[in-house]
């Protein structure tokens, strides 16, 4: 569906068509590319047309069509994707009477960045289609006005269009929207959620989170001097070494030279076994006693053996992840089993939040939520994250006296655990509503407003009252209307350049 916005601008001076497009501001000019034209010539002035698509916006003016005439339309065309000018194609307008084309002219490339200039000299007078065929090299775009007056003189061209008083627009040129970070959204109706706005915090989730502690008691010995919260690890990695070197007790050293003495001593006793069984020297319960000997030497030897190198024992990482909290410093004595290090996987993550009392009817209700990190500057849906809603609580902790709320979610966007985070839990749908995003809203004070696209240069400033927000949008209880656009970025330099004296008042120049 295409949106039609149409302005005829006042006309004024003598009966006289003036070629090229040029922006006039007060007593000076103001030109698209290089056609400049004096600010007190005569001419018809220009009608405007602004048209949205899927794909592209078309912001165009002209002088009304007269017969025997050239006219020349100054075609500004933005890209939906990203608002900016569309640099890069190929622009043909044609004059069409039903399926028949009576006139048609292409420019093969835009005379400045956005903007195209192609020109008609309509031969008959009558009721038209205006047709503007886009062509780039990712997509073509067709727009299409109806009922366009080709008129047989200039007289009847001026009788035709009555001015119009002029309004309480904000004007802001393509070319400054073109230069800033720019963006509109069409009101439309859409379901939004009740919601219980609180705060929370991110956790790990348990089963997710590994501790690594030491197999012995010794001097530890950082490994690297990059062994800090926050990096990450793979699994096998080798965090700490653990020497007992030097200590009159658990001295690891020698112990480890014991045992290996004592395998060695129990092997060779169970290989003499071996042999003196078959020869029948020695009867089967001596044979099973060196046997379990060798067996329990060489287990003992084996714990001591696995990580253990010379001057001590190797402490790695049991998984791949990210090192959540180092409990020792280097060169700190620990007993065996001390806690060295904790890692998280982090790919699962719990989000707590912390409800009133007062809310315990609605929690029933809560599916789902909306949540803003301090490091991330839009608000986030849970939904984006594979989230779901574990439970909410029936007993509360002990001294609290608020109500527990916890999501289970993917870490899919680098969130970090123990961030504290705004919260926004959605409860009960309201249908059809009217909504614009949260970034559309400006303030003064207590009043709210947004600024709402009327054309393709002109904005207005307009108040609304506001009803539920649920962090990403906010319901428009009055102020605008359904099928209207409303800047979401850029709003800024609007409210700017409507403070500004300098901005100069609407206008082209043909």
């Amino acid at each position: 569906m295409k949106y039609i916005f149409v302005s005829a601008i006042a006309m004024a001076g003598l009966l006289l068509f003036m070629v090229g497009c040029g922006h006039e501001h007060g007593e000076g000019t103001h030109t698209h590319g290089d056609e400049t034209h004096a600010a007190h010539e005569p001419e018809l002035a220009p009608l405007s047309f602004t048209i949205w698509t899927k794909k592209s916006e078309l912001f165009v003016e002209f002088p009304p069509l007269v017969v025997g005439s050239t006219s020349r339309f100054a075609a500004h065309f933005s890209e939906m994707n990203s608002f900016k000018a569309t640099e890069k194609g190929e622009v043909t307008v044609q004059l069409k009477k039903g399926e028949q084309v009576v006139e048609e002219n292409t420019v093969a490339a835009p005379s400045s960045p956005g903007i195209f200039r192609p020109a008609l000299s309509p031969s008959q007078a009558g009721n038209y289609q205006l047709v503007f065929i886009l062509a780039t090299s990712s997509f073509l775009d067709t727009i299409t006005i109806s009922d366009i007056m080709v008129y047989p003189d200039a007289v009847t061209a001026i009788a035709a269009n009555t001015p119009e008083p002029a309004g309480d627009e904000i004007s802001f040129l393509k070319e400054q929207a073109w230069r800033i970070d720019f963006a509109i959204e069409q009101v439309k109706r859409q379901p939004i959620h009740e919601v219980i706005h609180t705060s929370g915090e991110i956790q790990p989730v348990k089963g997710e989170e590994r501790t690594v502690a030491a197999k012995s008691s010794g001097i530890v010995f950082f490994r690297s001097n990059k062994l800090q919260a926050g990096r990450e690890i793979s699994a096998g990695e080798m965090l700490f070494s653990i020497s007992s070197k030097g200590l009159l007790q658990s001295n690891l050293d020698e112990k480890y030279q014991v045992a290996k003495a004592r395998v060695e001593r129990t092997k060779a006793d169970f290989e003499r076994a071996e042999e003196l069984i078959g020869e029948q020297i020695i009867g089967q319960k001596e044979y099973e006693r060196r046997k379990m000997e060798y067996s329990i030497a060489q287990a003992e030897f084996q714990t001591l053996a696995n990580g253990y190198h010379t001057g001590g024992i190797s402490a790695t990482a049991s998984m791949s992840g990210i090192i959540k909290n180092v409990l020792v410093n280097d060169g700190q004595f620990v007993e065996e089993g001390t806690p060295l290090v904790e890692i998280t996987s982090n790919r699962r993550l719990l989000l707590q939040a912390e409800v009133s009392q007062s809310y315990l009817p609605k929690l029933r209700f809560v599916k789902s939520a909306n949540f803003k990190t301090p490091y991330q500057e839009e608000v986030q849906s849970l939904d984006d994250y594979n989230g779901r809603l574990v439970s909410y609580g029936k007993v509360m902790d002990q001294g609290s006296s608020f109500i527990p709320v916890l999501f289970e979610l993917d870490n899919l966007h680098e969130l970090i655990p123990g961030s504290f985070v705004e919260l926004f839990l959605l409860t009960n749908p309201i249908e059809n509503a009217l909504v614009v995003p949260r970034s559309a809203l400006m303030q003064d004070y207590s009043l709210n407003y947004v600024y709402v696209q009327t054309s393709g240069e002109s904005f207005e400033k307009r108040e609304v009252k506001l009803g539920v927000d649920d962090g990403v949008n906010v319901q428009i209880l009055s102020g605008i209307s359904e099928g209207e656009w409303v800047v979401t970025k850029g709003a800024y330099q609007i409210k700017m350049a409507s403070m500004s004296s300098t901005i100069p008042a609407h206008g082209h120049e043909h």
